[in-house]
């Protein structure tokens, strides 16, 4: 029984201030321990501002050699003077103060993504250091701070010689200016911070990450450049990025390479009554999936929000009401908003002057005025053209009508599925070679293991802990789902006991919370016919049970490559380099190395210290801190989309193009032995 607490009084009450609020919880600032990249986001988007406002036409973000990270813009720089109330200089204010800033004034932004006050002060309390420098009047201004406590004064430096000439609102600091500035110097901020291990779990930046944002920000205001340089390796990687053509630009370059209903993207744009400012640009497909990327003030609301929930009941209305005046749509027909977005690419941009989100992070819009105004704003939109072009009208009916009939198809195909299945499952309605968890087990410390072929499965079932792993053996290489549709897929065997198990549905009846186990996990051989596989099981994943990939719940599970022993200890080694080391530790005699080719070589008892040992986290046994687990993600569904149909889709024509490319690519290695980036070579296509 716990100890009673003998006394609590106003001095255990405590006020946290900053930085210690947002270090003590950054979760409720950043959404996350390794939310890295808002750090950086936050700096960019107050630059980002300064272009929305107008006054900024470029934006360089760096990552330096010793991996912090630089935001440099050209915008009217971070104001330095004195505030009035508080006596400290607004710059200091800006990265201190919690819920102070430029953005509540209306007179500063009409539009803005920092409305919180928050912002760039997290980015500054979880960093182990943050420089910033202003340009205004001719000089530099500069402040440091290390864990977000304040370390120097402001400085006014000469822009010359960067040595210091005076501090703001000391004496004597207007006569410095006036004699050391250089009136060509122009004005911006420029913002240098080295995330902190301390707060962070992930301190290493994604490049591929961060220049698809940068990307994002160029095609939402047409002729900002960005740039994106790394010197972390021997060579930097660059990018830069400037558009003129705005929300079409973007879905055209969305929809590169997929075969389009209509060739000129639709775009409605308006202004609603509370002054916010819409514009939407639309495209169908020939595919299943949608695309509906969205934006409030240029930041991307990924979990969507009024915004988009209006836009989607105006897009439903609009068809259904079009397509019932010419006749396409009888009462026998049933078109919902679920087959209206079906090959849909779509951006959403907001500009409101108070958007409010659901938190700190900003990813959900949650004005409920919006949804109403949206609506109305496209739906008006969208008839209007619909009525002036009517070819245009009635392929996207037509579109809608296809879609609506294979989901009718789709659910009398999975009802039929069903109901054969039954013939071959075991009565508890799944597959029979499935070995499941044990009843009682706590469902999300449990993960299905999907393995190749019977030997493997059964050395699998024998290792594992029926607590945490479940086995399903598959025979040899599923159908490829890239070139299938959804009922040919589901009366393949293979797949059909795979949809079984892990019980949630597909497509877009797919819903993650009804998944039987907290993960799922693809273990094959690290062969070439391995490797097809787990190519088509990815792919499987993806356009049948993408949440399951959004959700961070699908996993790649590695074997080891050697097993080393000296007589008296046995270790594991994944790669030739933690094999010679393990060899450089231990020395050479009397060492005996066995090379795993395939899982059947590996015997239970070897699996079981490997892949299926279930480690302990503080006190509790989880089987997801195995080492040898790896989550698939997914950092731009676009480029993932690009490369699915690139190498699993029917064209052979653009894959044999690549191959080509990568095997001449192969005669350049580099002199470390690194292989051909194709991120390098496709992120700006």
């Amino acid at each position: 029984m716990a100890t009673a607490q003998q006394t609590y009084d106003a001095s255990q009450i405590k006020e946290l201030g900053f930085p210690e609020a947002i270090q003590k919880r950054p979760g409720m600032y950043i959404g996350g321990r390794s939310n890295l990249h808002h750090l950086l986001a936050e700096v960019v988007d107050n630059s980002i501002d300064e272009a929305m406002a107008g006054y900024c036409t470029r934006i360089d973000v760096v990552i330096n050699k010793d991996g912090s990270a630089r935001v440099d813009d050209n915008g009217r720089g971070v104001p330095v003077d004195i505030h009035p109330e508080s006596g400290k200089s607004a710059l200091e204010m800006a990265f201190t103060k919690l819920h102070t800033g430029g953005k509540f004034d209306s007179d500063s932004y009409s539009t803005s993504g920092g409305l919180h006050g928050v912002g760039v002060k997290a980015t500054n309390a979880l960093s182990e250091w943050l420089v910033v420098t202003v340009r205004r009047n001719g000089v530099l201004y500069r402040q440091r701070y290390e864990h977000g406590y304040v370390k120097t004064p402001v400085q006014i430096l000469d822009p010359r010689t960067e040595k210091v000439i005076g501090e703001v609102g000391k004496r004597g600091s207007a006569t410095a200016i006036k004699k050391h500035a250089d009136r060509k110097l122009g004005t911006g901020t420029t913002v240098e911070f080295m995330p902190s291990s301390e707060y962070l779990e992930v301190t290493k930046f994604d490049f591929a990450a961060i220049a698809h944002r940068l990307q994002v920000a160029a095609f939402l205001i047409p002729g900002l450049t960005l740039t994106l340089t790394d010197y972390r390796d021997k060579e930097p990687r660059r990018r830069e990025y400037c558009y003129e053509g705005g929300l079409v630009a973007y879905v055209n370059h969305l929809n590169e390479g997929r075969k389009v209903i209509h060739s000129k993207p639709i775009r409605i744009s308006g202004t609603t009554e509370s002054g916010a400012k819409v514009e939407v640009v639309l495209q169908y497909h020939d595919a299943d999936d949608e695309e509906i990327l969205s934006f409030v003030n240029t930041i991307p609301t990924s979990d969507g929000g009024t915004h988009v929930s209006g836009f989607r009941a105006a897009l439903t209305k609009a068809i259904n009401v079009f397509g019932q005046e010419k006749k396409q749509i009888t009462d026998k027909d049933s078109v919902t908003g679920r087959d209206t977005v079906a090959g849909l690419t779509a951006a959403l941009s907001v500009l409101m002057p108070e958007p409010e989100f659901t938190s700190q992070t900003k990813t959900q819009l949650g004005n409920r005025e919006m949804h109403g105004q949206v609506m109305s704003l496209v739906y008006e939109g969208l008839l209007e053209q619909f009525r002036k072009d009517v070819s245009l009208g009635r392929r996207i009916v037509d579109r809608c009508l296809a879609a609506a009939r294979a989901r009718e198809a789709a659910a009398k195909a999975r009802s039929l599925v069903m109901r054969k299945s039954v013939l071959d499952v075991v009565d508890t309605g799944l597959p029979g070679k499935l070995a499941d968890v044990a009843k009682g087990a706590d469902t999300a410390q449990t993960i299905l293991y999907i393995v190749e072929g019977d030997s493997a499965g059964g050395s699998c079932k024998q290792a594992r802990n029926n607590q945490y792993h479940a086995i399903l053996p598959i025979r040899g290489k599923i159908l490829n789902t890239e070139r299938a549709r959804l009922n040919r897929a589901l009366s393949n065997n293979e797949i059909k006991a795979i949809v079984s198990a892990v019980g949630a549905g597909v497509g877009r009846d797919f819903r993650v919370e009804d998944m039987r186990y907290g993960g799922v996990a693809i273990f094959v051989d690290a062969d070439v016919d391995g490797l097809h596989i787990m190519t088509l099981l990815l792919t499987l994943f993806w356009r049948l049970m993408r949440p399951m990939i959004d959700e961070g719940r699908l996993y790649i599970a590695k074997a080891p490559l050697y097993q080393i022993s000296n007589g008296r200890k046995t270790r594991y080694a994944y790669s030739d380099w933690e094999r010679d080391q393990i060899l450089n530790e231990w020395g050479r005699n009397g060492i005996t190395i066995q090379r795993y080719k395939g899982l059947g070589e590996m015997n239970p008892s070897q699996l079981k210290e490997t892949v299926f040992h279930v480690p302990e986290v503080n006190g509790v046994k989880t089987p997801f801190a195995n080492r040898n687990l790896y989550r698939v993600t997914v950092e731009d569904a676009h480029r993932a989309n690009q490369m699915v149909d690139l190498w699993m889709g029917a064209r052979v024509g653009p894959r044999k193009s690549r191959l080509m490319k990568v095997w001449d690519a192969e005669q350049s290695y580099d002199e470390n032995g690194e292989p051909y980036d194709e991120e390098d070579e496709d992120s700006d296509q």
